[in-house]
């Protein structure tokens, strides 16, 4: 507590030393440095917030095509951007790439899907 008490008397004196316009400037530095980093800070809220219902999204139709019999979803991934639903990966048999397809199309918050599914081969 004394090191803070004693780094604002010596801002206090700094300022009182230093005339009107340096008092001026630093504290004007000093509020656009701490509006700088809210503003950073702001952004950063607003960037993860907009990545939340993507997330939200993914999750749902993961869990759909895992709920859908005669899927296997061992080797698909699911990306989701902005209602946008992409579909990577392997699947055993051609009649689980439309079925992945199908399941996906229906789902709420699905305005489009993108299917990126291959065959497996040699057993992988």
């Amino acid at each position: 507590m004394k090191a803070v008490r004693s780094a604002l008397l010596s801002v206090s004196l700094y300022i009182g030393l230093s005339g009107t316009d340096s008092a001026t400037i630093a504290l004007a530095q000093i509020q656009a440095a701490g509006s700088q980093a809210s503003s950073q800070t702001v952004e950063a809220s607003n960037a993860k917030a907009a990545k939340a219902p993507n997330r939200v999204l993914r999750k749902v139709v993961i869990r759909q095509l895992s709920r859908t019999r005669g899927l296997n979803v061992d080797g698909i991934n699911v990306v989701a951007e902005d209602g946008i639903v992409t579909l990577l990966g392997t699947v055993p048999d051609t009649h689980q790439i439309d079925l992945a397809t199908d399941a996906t199309r229906d789902m709420a918050g699905v305005r489009e899907v993108r299917n990126s599914l291959t065959l497996q081969t040699n057993g992988k």
